[in-house]
């Protein structure tokens, strides 16, 4: 459904665009809620128009953008951010209606821990 999800990239399929772009499909498992375990798709095509996109995507996923970088799927699988997913409805191939998530441009944010009120700090020192 719509909303927030903390998620991990699982999964980065490198591929193309039907332009023959560089492509990636990006593969994110759930990790916490009532949806965790299930996935969310997106894409992060390679084009001119979309790297402000990428940065964005590759900066939530806790990379330094601020200079060049040699980005690999090796650098950004496993780490984890905060996914906003919306349903959209499309006709496919057949001409059925159906519906499908969206992580829309900005549908990407940081991964935050958030502490249990219950945990006392102090549990956690070694001595």
């Amino acid at each position: 459904p719509d909303g927030s999800y903390l998620c991990r990239l699982a999964e980065v399929e490198e591929d193309s665009t039907r332009n023959g772009d560089e492509m990636w499909k990006l593969r994110f498992a759930v990790e916490d809620g009532p949806h965790a375990g299930r996935y969310i798709f997106d894409n992060m095509p390679f084009t001119a128009a979309a790297m402000k996109r990428v940065k964005l995507i590759c900066s939530r996923l806790g990379l330094d953008t601020g200079g060049e970088i040699d980005l690999t799927p090796d650098l950004i699988k496993g780490r984890t951010c905060v996914l906003t997913v919306h349903t959209e409805e499309y006709t496919d191939d057949q001409g059925q209606a159906k519906r499908r998530n969206v992580v829309p441009f900005a549908g990407y944010d940081y991964a935050t821990v958030l502490e249990s009120p219950d945990q006392d700090d102090e549990d956690d020192l070694p001595f």
